[in-house]
């Protein structure tokens, strides 16, 4: 028997959220986020002068893509004009570095209690595991980047534990803010040995699924560093 029902076909309006694909990125956007990764890991340092000649020649861009990239640099505050020509890396301020580290201490000391909420056995290996190895470089007088990359680990896995999307994205968005202060804290010794003792007492507390213990520590832990950024800087040191 023949089917004589009418078929409709619906009509397909635009998709919400759903818009034009971005064109390739320019030289000068890969230009910026090469810079900005050198600046705040550390390898392009305060105070040194960035020279557009010199930067072209070495990143085998044109002139062009490197001026644009400064220019973004110069609007998020991460270098600034030079009495003459030419740009030099920002250092940080007192404000910025209170303002910072205030605001991480309170969103790192919550991941931290909702952590402990959810520690189990598996998130303490991992835990243990990046200390150990945060140990062994110390001892072996490791690469102050590598001390770095391990400290980045053992609170990566305290973030994520904590189990929270909206908490890690906040905490993400200081990312680079918090990278940039951890080189002249682990640069100094006797910090990167305190920070291996912080990490093992907050370990300690939340096998004992101890809260409110282990929020306390990691809020001391942070602010801790932050007075030793300060100081740093009140003694006339670049940071």
């Amino acid at each position: 028997m023949k089917d004589t029902s009418k078929k409709t076909t619906a009509k397909v309006g635009p998709l919400k959220g759903i818009r034009a694909l971005d064109k390739p990125r320019s030289m000068g956007d890969v230009a910026y986020d090469f810079l900005k990764q050198a600046i705040v890991k550390g390898d392009i340092p305060p105070g040194q002068r960035l020279i557009e000649n010199q930067l072209s020649v070495q990143m085998e861009v044109s002139r062009v893509p490197v001026r644009e990239a400064v220019k973004k640099l110069e609007q998020e505050g991460l270098v600034e004009k030079t009495g003459g020509r030419g740009f030099v890396v920002k250092g940080l301020t007192r404000e910025e570095i209170e303002e910072t580290l205030g605001i991480r201490a309170l969103l790192e000391s919550y991941a931290a209690y909702l952590a402990t909420e959810h520690i189990n056995d598996s998130i303490v290996k991992k835990l243990e595991d990046s200390i150990k190895a945060y140990r062994t470089a110390f001892e072996n007088k490791g690469s102050t980047d590598k001390l770095m990359q391990l400290n980045t680990q053992f609170h990566e896995i305290i973030y994520k534990a904590a189990g929270s999307g909206k908490l890690y994205s906040l905490i993400s968005s200081f990312r680079d803010a918090i990278h940039r202060y951890r080189r002249p804290l682990l640069e100094c010794e006797h910090y990167a040995k305190v920070s291996l003792q912080d990490h093992e007492e907050m370990v300690k507390a939340m096998r004992r699924k101890d809260k409110k213990k282990v929020e306390e520590l990691v809020r001391k832990h942070i602010l801790r560093g932050m007075d030793i950024i300060i100081k740093e800087l009140d003694a006339g040191k670049t940071v």
